[in-house]
């Protein structure tokens, strides 16, 4: 399992998210979520909601969805701090805080439209206010606000938020059984009563209006078997957890080892340690089911990621370290030196017109230098703080570059976009076409289910499609185009590079991502003036390389060698 550098243009899971938020707009029916047309219970409506509105407020755009992670992300933060604080004390808060800010998994998903963030926001936020509510004297508004935050975890995500924030919760009570309860049973109610309204109050209206099937599916679909049954990202080993975050967790994960062992052998400080087992102990316990499940993912992580990001602030920001520390943090920064520089002697290995241009991947190859001398100084005489600044800084500068630049720039030379610009005006031209396709390597489909508001079918037979009376789009690769040339009907709309949507991963990029090329065709003439101009561009394009190849075949003509008189 090796770490993302970034969002593709439309992670795999963000279609489903954006395409029910812009159907809501669209149609006005805000009760249920809806996927190519049809109602879609997979997940509760909290995230749907937001986004809808972010897109009724800014535009119907994959940016305007993707504010809603983003600002979840920054509720994280917060939340962190606060627990942080409410564990230990101020110092490790913003340390944990700024571990979790910079780590590339973190900055990652808070980019992504789905509703993992917004799961980690309402978890974090609850284990916090659990702590609060064990205070000797804590305020009134607690208890509630804690009943209408694990209301809104339910809300975006199902049971599996009471499962996180609840094993954290249980922890703290445990911790705190010799206490009699500061609060009474009227808080208690309070506290249930918050939760129900927007736990459950959708569920009841979406029974209200069609029974008991949709709450079915998704209680027992989307997460009886998506624990237990053969649906979901199978095949998995029961370890896979620990790699993913270890990878994905950097730079950070590597020190975590280190951490747990001091931390949990401190003695002296039995607040600093109680805290430690607590944050332990739940990640420990979380882990369990997640393991057991059958189907398993690289996010499913994610609301672990501030109780870990916390146990290594306190490790940044407690006691000063032992030679041991020390030897292990240099050889931390000593490795993010040797990768940075090897980054900087061999760039990402996209082909040009995937990449930024030459001042922005200049701009990096400083960017990278600096950041090697920054490791390189710290681990001269690594101390916690420098440790931490140096890390931090580095993440912060790598992804910031990545992320206006990089990004982007793959991103614009991908052809997804133009195939659903493409598609949206053959469409108008020809209402009745479909788009059909046997292999979509840059996830086009996606792009045009969003932008084209149009559903995509996916078969293989391409040849009954292409010679079928009926209108069709056709997505195809060269080879198959040559074949359907000899049809009366087909007619080339355009030719696509890309590179396969898993380039931007680690594992794509340590492969070496070669482009393709990808045609657009169809088996219907059109009145489109935009179709007869592109005609004359491709007969144009094609003389002039028939000529170019004659020329190249025959040399020079003797009256184009011979001086002119």
């Amino acid at each position: 399992m090796l770490p993302r550098i970034g969002a593709p243009p439309l992670e795999r899971a963000e279609i489903y998210f954006l395409d029910a938020a812009r159907g809501m707009v669209e149609s006005g029916d805000w009760l249920v979520p809806r996927y190519q047309g049809e109602p879609f219970f997979d997940k509760p409506i909290l995230c749907y909601w937001l986004m809808a509105a972010s897109m009724k407020a800014f535009g119907a755009t994959a940016l305007a969805a993707r504010l809603v992670p983003a600002l979840a992300a920054i509720g994280v933060l917060f939340a962190t701090a606060l627990l942080g604080r409410l564990l230990y004390d101020r110092r490790t808060g913003l340390a944990g805080a700024l571990v979790l800010a910079t780590t590339f998994a973190f900055l990652s998903f808070a980019r992504v439209a789905m509703s993992d963030m917004l799961l980690s926001l309402w978890t974090t936020l609850a284990v916090a206010l659990g702590v609060l509510a064990y205070r000797a004297r804590p305020s009134a508004w607690v208890l509630p606000a804690l009943g209408a935050t694990l209301g809104l975890g339910f809300a975006t995500k199902g049971p599996i938020a009471l499962l996180v924030a609840g094993v954290a919760l249980a922890l703290v009570a445990w911790r705190q059984r010799a206490r009699p309860l500061p609060w009474g049973s009227g808080r208690l109610s309070l506290a249930a009563a918050a939760f129900v309204l927007p736990g459950l109050g959708w569920f009841a209206l979406v029974h209200a209006r069609l029974g008991w099937e949709p709450l079915a599916y998704f209680f027992l679909r989307e997460n009886v078997q998506r624990f237990a049954g053969e649906a979901y990202d199978v095949g998995r080993p029961f370890w896979f957890y620990p790699p993913a975050y270890l990878a994905q967790g950097l730079p950070w994960s590597p020190l975590l080892p280190l951490a747990l062992w001091r931390l949990l052998r401190a003695r002296g400080d039995s607040c600093t340690l109680a805290a430690t087992r607590l944050l332990a102990a739940w990640v420990a316990l979380v882990l369990v089911p997640l393991s057991l499940s059958r189907g398993k993912i690289d996010y499913y992580l994610l609301p672990l990621y501030p109780a870990l990001s916390l146990l290594l602030g306190r490790f940044l920001a407690g006691k000063p370290w032992q030679r041991l520390d020390r030897a292990w943090a240099r050889c931390v920064l000593l490795t993010g030196a040797l990768a940075a520089a090897a980054l900087a002697a061999r760039p990402l290995p996209l082909p040009e017109p995937w990449l930024p241009g030459p001042l922005p991947r200049a701009l990096f190859a400083a960017v990278l230098a600096a950041v090697v001398l920054g490791l390189l100084a710290a681990a001269w005489r690594p101390t916690p703080a420098r440790v931490l600044g140096a890390l931090a800084a580095s993440a912060a500068a790598i992804f910031l570059l990545l992320s206006a630049f990089f990004l982007p720039a793959f991103a614009a030379a991908q052809p997804n976009r133009a195939i659903a610009r493409d598609v949206g005006r053959e469409r108008r031209f020809e209402p009745r076409a479909r788009l059909v396709y046997c292999a979509d390597p840059s996830r086009a489909r996606r792009d045009v289910l969003f932008e084209a508001r149009h559903e995509a079918v996916e078969q293989c037979d391409l040849w009954a499609y292409a010679a079928s009376r009926e209108p069709w789009l056709l997505l195809v690769t060269p080879a198959q185009e040559t074949a359907f040339k000899v049809l009366p009907g087909w007619r080339r709309i355009a030719r696509y590079p890309y590179l396969p949507a898993s380039a931007l991963t680690f594992d794509g990029l340590a492969g070496g991502p070669r482009a393709g090329e990808v045609v657009l065709g169809a088996n219907f003439a059109t009145s489109d003036p935009e179709a007869e101009r592109r005609r004359k561009r491709d007969y144009r394009k094609a003389i002039q390389k028939d000529l170019a190849t004659e020329a190249a075949l025959t040399g020079p003509s003797p009256a184009a060698a011979s001086p002119a008189p």
